[in-house]
């Protein structure tokens, strides 16, 4: 499956660099992509667990993050690229992001 699948490392890499553009130009400090995972700042723990929920009762899942589970005592969400959503779904969700972004 990885042989045949230029494709799609393709589109993960476009995605990620799609997301990191969008939110940064939203004025959010996000993190260089590592393959799919983006992380992105939050300014404190509880806006991160309320950023979190916001997007989630908006239906898009992000991962949270917050101190002491955080090595350098930074709120954050998680975000993961996934190829196997659609392009507009994607989208999307980088609007929810931002729109709930505190």
């Amino acid at each position: 499956m990885a042989r045949g699948s230029d494709g799609r490392r393709a589109e993960l890499a476009d995605r990620a660099a799609t997301l990191v553009r969008r939110l940064r130009a939203a004025g959010l400090e996000v993190s260089e992509p590592s393959g799919g995972v983006v992380s992105v700042t939050a300014p404190g723990p509880e806006s991160a667990v309320a950023w979190a929920a916001d997007c989630r009762d908006r239906g898009v899942a992000v991962g949270c993050f917050r101190p002491p589970s955080t090595p350098d005592s930074r709120a954050r969400l998680r975000l993961t690229v996934n190829v196997g959503v659609p392009r507009a779904d994607f989208d999307r969700a980088l609007d929810v992001i931002v729109e709930c972004a505190p």
